[in-house]
């Protein structure tokens, strides 16, 4: 799934690596994770983090570096807390770590991608509820399947959360309570 073809190098307008998935690569492993049947186990997403071309940690499979990376891990596969056989959500960047010095360097572009990005998952899910976090633009899918798609910028790399069915319901969940009891849920 994952090839050099697949991967836009912006070192050159930079000055550093950086790189990107192309659009249709990302579309390509958000789709391969998100349309998935759920429940995934451990064992199916490590198969699946193989064939996105990431590499898992030596130590710790469901933490990878993905070919964006600048050989630093930079994803996160999670296990449900209730069976640690299962995942419940999947966690990576879309585009190379800078360090936040190095922000004005790279904003422009991290926003750019994000936009194309965002524009290329509405062409297949619909439009997403956007908002603005702490960082920078984030976009959120619901899919008939009940996993969820998060999008976000955060100004020195863009990543990608999808969530499985079971932990979308509970973050949903956990928002309601908050917003009817505030944050110190009893």
């Amino acid at each position: 799934m994952s090839s050099a073809s697949n991967i836009v190098d912006y070192s050159q307008s930079t000055g550093f690596l950086f790189y990107a998935y192309t659009t249709e690569q990302m579309v390509s492993i958000v789709r391969a994770w998100a349309e998935h049947a759920w429940p995934i186990t451990l064992d199916k997403a490590f198969l699946l983090r193989d064939q996105c071309g990431w590499t898992g940690a030596p130590h710790d499979g469901t933490l990878f570096t993905t070919p964006v990376s600048s050989g630093e891990t930079d994803g996160t596969i999670m296990a449900d807390t209730r069976d640690r056989n299962l995942v419940n959500s999947i966690d990576a960047r879309l585009t190379t770590w800078v360090p936040v010095e190095l922000e004005a360097h790279v904003s422009t572009i991290t926003q750019s991608i994000y936009t194309d990005y965002r524009n290329a998952l509405t062409t297949v899910y619909g439009p997403p509820k956007e908002g603005r976090g702490k960082y920078g633009p984030y976009s959120d899918w619901m899919l008939p399947n009940n996993a969820s798609i998060n999008l976000a910028s955060v100004g020195t790399f863009v990543e990608v959360t999808i969530k499985s069915p079971t932990e979308t319901q509970n973050a949903a969940l956990a928002a309601y309570y908050e917003s009817k009891y505030g944050p110190d849920i009893p």
